[in-house]
């Protein structure tokens, strides 16, 4: 038996990233979901895993997975199977990150591999399978080796990075060869005035260098809401790294003291912990809100090598910021942040209003200011009229129309409030062009391609989403608009258990997705404990007792009626799509048709609840979903929904892409 032949014996589940290989089962997964690959590729991709860092031979690879009596093109065979490979994996052949190319030799996986190997007792032991370092004659450098080299080289490197970090400030610290870097971190810079009062523009400056850094191609930067929650982490950089899955991390310090604001920043290698490159601005508070193009410019000098040749910050428009707009609009942002971070707590609604009622003051003041300060006109717009959403997000793409998160919001409206297909499509796609690394424009893309039918294209959205956004739950959707209800189950139930506990939205969505889960996995019990949490969980508790006593009355049917009976004799209840879901359920389809095509999406009071998430719309029923949402299944098969499919704009199913 051949060494290749062994291991293949012994490695029956891979990870690498965040992909997982099921030998066994024939399966890729990313993050858990199923991702679509033929025979052949997937096993090239098996046998470069179980050889990871080492080169497979085109000859090695032909004879395992094209014999000798098969008749085919095996040159045209193997590369369409490497380029399916690839794209299933969002790899390039120019920049690759799994698999490296050698021509007229073969293919090396170079990416760190984990397997795992099943022990007695149900056990299961991970080991790594490193890639394998060279030295300068070409062979594989040993392990101690590396080691020695690691221990000796990062500490004398760190000595001179602070030894000439001393001597030339504003000038870069080194110039180290580092491997190719394609995805980065901004942790919050460090306040280090002693005024917790200026903790703000810290935050400010972080979220800004996050945005200019985010427009650079070709470059994964994670999100703000992902990174803030390292701020005064005791966590070492590698271990955030990995917990993020970047390369490199970008942290720093900001100094403010009268009229003079010193703002230092510096770049790591993920690897190797070294110091790559740092700067040190000293500069005027008026002359400071140019520092973060400055900060961003620098690092895709520093990493434009490592990138593909499309890369390079977008062409933006530049104008004089006026001081006090600028001021104003952080301390906007400090509020909103602070809001958004007590929305989701028990008890902590008023606090949280009051936190939005002043930033939106702050918005104002911004514009007052500064009639010209786009981004604040964002945060001026009332989030319970979505006709007022559109309108300032269109005065601040009128001022500048790079602004990512106006897009989404237009593309938003557009999509759920006038079902126009082809502007929110426009609007979502100008939102990745101006900022790739903005998950929420992924996200709503892929809510957005998953509702047409384009589920392929939907999924890898989804996956881009969570790689932006690793801190947030960005698959859920994905999950439930594919009834892969065992996963989703799971995941719903873990985010329960460690979000806030009470009366929230989030946790309301999470019961609502459970709910339908139970209810079509045959868990009818379980379902309507779900809808009666979801229930009380907005504030309707006497409600959720009403749906509690009809279930031990009734069972399910009883349950079900005694929710309509609810509704019905309460007016401020708001969440019509249930009812229709209900009288579904119960088989009523003539109830359900009468209500849907007039299912109301823009109910000031259902916005409200939602929240100032831009896709907060999106995670409710409405007509946009009409297909991909599982609460309508049992009314597919009347003909009536085909008609209202057709009637609001959506294609015909696709035969191939089934979404039951």
């Amino acid at each position: 038996m051949s060494h290749m032949e062994q291991a293949s014996l012994t490695r029956n589940t891979m990870r690498f990233g965040a992909f997982e290989v099921d030998v066994r089962a024939g399966e890729l997964r990313k993050h858990g979901i199923r991702i679509r690959l033929q025979d052949q590729p997937f096993r090239v991709l098996q046998v470069l895993l179980e050889h990871a860092g080492e080169v497979v031979t085109r000859e090695e690879l032909e004879r395992q997975i094209w014999p000798s009596d098969t008749f085919v093109d095996f040159d045209r065979g193997l590369n369409n199977a490497v380029k399916r490979l690839r794209e299933a994996l969002a790899d390039s052949a120019d920049t690759p990150r799994y698999i490296e190319t050698l021509p007229r030799r073969g293919y090396r996986f170079i990416a760190i591999v984990q397997a795992v190997n099943g022990k007695t007792g149900g056990e299961t032991e991970t080991s790594a399978l490193p890639v394998t370092a060279s030295g300068p004659n070409g062979k594989p450098l040993s392990f101690s080796h590396r080691l020695r080299v690691t221990i000796i080289a990062v500490p004398v490197a760190g000595l001179l990075l602070i030894a000439i970090a001393l001597f030339f400030r504003e000038r870069p610290v080194s110039r180290i060869a580092a491997a190719p870097i394609h995805s980065i971190a901004v942790l919050p810079l460090q306040n280090l005035s002693g005024d917790p009062n200026q903790e703000y523009f810290a935050d400010g400056m972080t979220e800004e260098i996050i945005t200019e850094l985010s427009r650079l191609k070709d470059l994964r930067v994670i999100s703000r809401t992902s990174v803030m929650r390292y701020k005064k982490t005791d966590k070492l950089l590698p271990e955030i790294a990995r917990e993020l899955g970047v390369e490199a991390i970008v942290e720093g310090s900001v100094l403010r003291s009268g009229d003079r604001v010193r703002v230092t920043a510096q770049l790591i290698s993920a690897r190797t912990d070294a110091n790559l490159w740092a700067e040190t601005y000293d500069r005027t508070l008026e002359d400071s809100l140019g520092v973060q193009a400055a900060v961003a410019a620098a690092i895709a000098g520093e990493i434009k090598g490592s990138i593909a040749t499309s890369a390079g910050i977008q062409p933006r428009a530049t104008r004089p910021v006026n001081l006090q707009a600028h001021e104003a609009y952080l301390l906007g942002l400090h509020e909103t942040h602070l809001a958004d971070d007590l929305t989701n707590h028990q008890n902590m609604g008023s606090t949280a209003e009051e936190h939005r009622r002043r930033a939106a003051e702050y918005y104002r003041e911004a514009i007052t200011a500064d009639p010209n300060y786009a981004p604040a006109y964002l945060g001026v717009a009332d989030p319970s009229d979505p006709d007022d959403v559109e309108v300032e997000a269109r005065k601040a793409l009128e001022l500048d129309e790079t602004l990512a998160e106006a897009h989404v919001e237009v593309g938003t409206v557009l999509l759920s409030r006038d079902l126009n297909w082809q502007g929110a499509e426009k609007e979502f796609l100008r939102a990745m062009e101006v900022n790739p690394s903005y998950a929420p424009a992924h996200q709503s893309y892929a809510y957005f391609l998953d509702a047409v039918g384009r589920l392929d294209e939907g999924l890898k959205e989804y996956h881009r989403a969570q790689e932006l956004d690793p801190a947030n739950d960005h698959l859920g959707a994905a999950l439930y608009s594919r009834r892969e209800y065992g996963p989703l189950i799971e995941l719903e139930r873990r985010a329960l258990a460690t979000n806030p506990p009470g009366d929230t939205s989030e946790n309301a969505i999470a019961h609502k997705a459970l709910m339908v889960a139970y209810a079509r996995t045959g868990k009818r019990k379980e379902s309507i404990e779900e809808l009666r949490s979801a229930v009380a969980c907005m504030g309707f508790h006497d409600f959720a007792e009403e749906i509690r006593r009809g279930y031990m009355a009734g069972g399910y049917q009883g349950a079900l009626h005694a929710y309509l009976s609810g509704a019905k004799k309460r007016p401020e209840w708001v969440f019509h799509w249930a009812d229709i879901s209900t009288y579904a359920e119960l088989g009523d389809f003539d109830q359900a048709f009468a209500r849907l095509p007039q299912l109301d999406k823009t109910d000031p009071s259902l916005w409200q609840w939602i929240g100032e998430d831009p896709n907060g719309i999106l995670s409710m029923p409405n007509l946009a979903g009409l297909r991909i949402e599982p609460m309508w299944d049992p009314l597919h098969s009347d003909p009536r929904f085909e008609k209202l499919a057709r009637q609001i704009g959506l294609p015909p199913e696709p035969d191939n892409q089934p979404i039951r």
